[in-house]
Protein backbone atom coordinates (compact mmCIF):
# COMPACT_ATOMS: atom_id res chain seq x y z
CA UNK A 1 0.00 0.00 0.00
CA UNK A 2 1.36 3.41 -1.00
CA UNK A 3 1.88 5.79 1.95
CA UNK A 4 -0.12 9.01 2.19
CA UNK A 5 1.34 12.44 2.77
CA UNK A 6 1.95 12.80 6.53
CA UNK A 7 2.08 9.06 7.37
CA UNK A 8 4.60 8.19 10.10
CA UNK A 9 6.61 4.94 10.18
CA UNK A 10 7.65 2.99 13.28
CA UNK A 11 11.15 4.54 13.11
CA UNK A 12 9.63 8.05 13.40
CA UNK A 13 10.13 9.12 9.79
CA UNK A 14 7.26 10.96 8.12
CA UNK A 15 6.24 10.70 4.46
CA UNK A 16 6.17 14.15 2.81
CA UNK A 17 4.52 12.96 -0.40
CA UNK A 18 7.84 12.12 -2.05
CA UNK A 19 10.16 10.53 0.48
CA UNK A 20 10.41 9.46 4.12
CA UNK A 21 12.05 12.19 6.26
CA UNK A 22 13.08 12.61 9.87
CA UNK A 23 10.51 14.58 11.82
CA UNK A 24 11.56 17.75 13.53
CA UNK A 25 14.19 18.63 10.95
CA UNK A 26 15.06 22.25 10.40
CA UNK A 27 13.87 24.22 7.40
CA UNK A 28 16.49 25.89 5.23
CA UNK A 29 16.33 29.55 4.22
CA UNK A 30 17.89 30.77 1.00
CA UNK A 31 19.74 34.06 0.62
CA UNK A 32 16.57 35.38 -1.06
CA UNK A 33 14.77 35.06 2.27
CA UNK A 34 12.64 32.08 1.22
CA UNK A 35 12.18 29.05 3.47
CA UNK A 36 12.00 25.57 1.92
CA UNK A 37 9.01 23.96 3.65
CA UNK A 38 6.48 21.33 2.54
CA UNK A 39 8.19 20.85 -0.81
CA UNK A 40 8.24 24.49 -1.91
CA UNK A 41 9.98 27.80 -1.21
CA UNK A 42 7.85 30.16 0.88
CA UNK A 43 8.08 33.65 2.29
CA UNK A 44 8.46 33.82 6.06
CA UNK A 45 4.82 34.90 6.43
CA UNK A 46 3.63 31.96 4.33
CA UNK A 47 5.96 29.61 6.23
CA UNK A 48 4.47 30.64 9.57
CA UNK A 49 0.88 30.48 8.23
CA UNK A 50 1.55 26.90 7.04
CA UNK A 51 2.63 25.87 10.55
CA UNK A 52 6.37 26.59 10.43
CA UNK A 53 8.29 27.85 13.44
CA UNK A 54 10.98 30.56 13.42
CA UNK A 55 13.23 28.54 15.73
CA UNK A 56 13.37 25.77 13.08
CA UNK A 57 14.90 27.98 10.35
CA UNK A 58 18.48 27.20 9.35
CA UNK A 59 20.39 29.59 7.12
CA UNK A 60 22.28 28.06 4.21
CA UNK A 61 24.71 30.96 4.16
CA UNK A 62 27.92 31.22 6.14
CA UNK A 63 29.08 34.74 5.16
CA UNK A 64 28.23 37.82 7.19
CA UNK A 65 27.39 39.86 4.06
CA UNK A 66 24.84 37.19 3.05
CA UNK A 67 23.11 37.59 6.41
CA UNK A 68 23.14 41.36 5.97
CA UNK A 69 21.61 40.98 2.50
CA UNK A 70 18.94 38.63 3.88
CA UNK A 71 18.04 41.06 6.64
CA UNK A 72 17.89 43.94 4.12
CA UNK A 73 15.58 41.95 1.83
CA UNK A 74 13.32 40.93 4.69
CA UNK A 75 13.22 44.52 5.94
CA UNK A 76 12.33 45.86 2.51
CA UNK A 77 9.75 43.16 1.77
CA UNK A 78 7.21 44.68 4.15
CA UNK A 79 4.42 46.82 2.76
CA UNK A 80 3.61 48.98 5.76
CA UNK A 81 5.67 51.91 6.95
CA UNK A 82 6.09 55.66 6.92
CA UNK A 83 5.96 58.17 4.12
CA UNK A 84 7.98 61.16 5.28
CA UNK A 85 9.02 64.68 4.36
CA UNK A 86 12.53 65.80 5.26
CA UNK A 87 14.30 69.11 4.83
CA UNK A 88 17.83 70.45 5.09
CA UNK A 89 18.76 74.11 5.73
CA UNK A 90 21.30 73.92 2.89
CA UNK A 91 18.32 73.78 0.49
CA UNK A 92 15.62 75.82 2.28
CA UNK A 93 12.98 75.66 -0.46
CA UNK A 94 13.27 71.91 -1.09
CA UNK A 95 11.43 69.05 0.59
CA UNK A 96 12.13 65.36 0.02
CA UNK A 97 9.20 62.96 0.09
CA UNK A 98 10.27 59.36 0.67
CA UNK A 99 9.26 56.08 2.25
CA UNK A 100 10.77 53.84 4.90
CA UNK A 101 9.70 51.18 7.34
CA UNK A 102 10.74 53.68 10.02
CA UNK A 103 11.16 57.37 9.12
CA UNK A 104 13.38 58.17 12.12
CA UNK A 105 15.74 55.35 11.21
CA UNK A 106 15.86 56.57 7.59
CA UNK A 107 16.62 60.12 8.71
CA UNK A 108 19.55 58.82 10.78
CA UNK A 109 21.02 57.28 7.63
CA UNK A 110 20.79 60.68 5.92
CA UNK A 111 22.57 62.27 8.89
CA UNK A 112 25.62 60.07 8.35
CA UNK A 113 26.16 61.63 4.92
CA UNK A 114 25.76 65.20 6.22
CA UNK A 115 28.71 66.73 8.10
CA UNK A 116 26.31 69.04 9.97
CA UNK A 117 23.73 66.34 10.83
CA UNK A 118 21.05 68.83 9.91
CA UNK A 119 18.33 66.84 8.12
CA UNK A 120 14.98 67.19 9.83
CA UNK A 121 11.73 65.26 9.45
CA UNK A 122 8.88 67.75 9.21
CA UNK A 123 6.01 65.32 8.61
CA UNK A 124 5.18 61.63 8.44
CA UNK A 125 2.15 59.55 7.66
CA UNK A 126 1.88 55.82 8.32
CA UNK A 127 0.39 53.58 5.64
CA UNK A 128 -0.38 49.87 5.27
CA UNK A 129 1.03 50.17 1.72
CA UNK A 130 3.74 52.78 1.91
CA UNK A 131 4.88 52.33 -1.71
CA UNK A 132 1.43 53.23 -3.00
CA UNK A 133 1.12 56.12 -0.51
CA UNK A 134 4.54 57.50 -1.52
CA UNK A 135 3.52 57.49 -5.21
CA UNK A 136 0.27 59.22 -4.25
CA UNK A 137 2.15 61.86 -2.23
CA UNK A 138 4.56 62.46 -5.11
CA UNK A 139 1.60 63.15 -7.41
CA UNK A 140 0.06 65.54 -4.88
CA UNK A 141 3.35 67.35 -4.28
CA UNK A 142 4.00 67.64 -8.01
CA UNK A 143 0.72 69.54 -8.33
CA UNK A 144 1.70 72.09 -5.65
CA UNK A 145 5.48 72.31 -6.18
CA UNK A 146 7.25 74.84 -8.37
CA UNK A 147 9.72 72.18 -9.50
CA UNK A 148 10.50 68.49 -8.98
CA UNK A 149 13.83 66.67 -9.02
CA UNK A 150 13.23 62.96 -8.40
CA UNK A 151 11.94 62.82 -4.80
CA UNK A 152 12.81 66.46 -4.02
CA UNK A 153 10.15 69.13 -4.46
CA UNK A 154 10.55 72.92 -4.53
CA UNK A 155 7.71 73.70 -2.12
CA UNK A 156 7.46 75.66 1.11
CA UNK A 157 7.49 73.72 4.37
CA UNK A 158 4.11 74.91 5.58
CA UNK A 159 2.38 73.64 2.44
CA UNK A 160 4.24 70.31 2.71
CA UNK A 161 3.12 69.87 6.33
CA UNK A 162 -0.47 70.76 5.44
CA UNK A 163 -0.48 68.16 2.64
CA UNK A 164 0.77 65.49 5.05
CA UNK A 165 -1.77 66.49 7.71
CA UNK A 166 -4.56 66.26 5.13
CA UNK A 167 -3.41 62.73 4.15
CA UNK A 168 -3.27 61.69 7.81
CA UNK A 169 -6.89 62.86 8.29
CA UNK A 170 -7.95 60.96 5.14
CA UNK A 171 -6.40 57.75 6.49
CA UNK A 172 -8.08 58.19 9.87
CA UNK A 173 -11.46 58.86 8.26
CA UNK A 174 -11.13 55.74 6.08
CA UNK A 175 -10.43 53.54 9.13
Amino acid sequence: MKPSNGDIRADGRRFDGTTWRKTGINHHMSTDGLVYYKRKHRTIDSYIQQGGSLDKIVFNSVKAQDYNELVRRLYESGESGDVYAIVNPAWPEWVKVGKAMDAQNRCHSYQTSSPFRDYEIIATVYSDNYSRKETEMHQIFEHFAKERRNEWFNIDRVTAIKLFNYQAKEILNAA
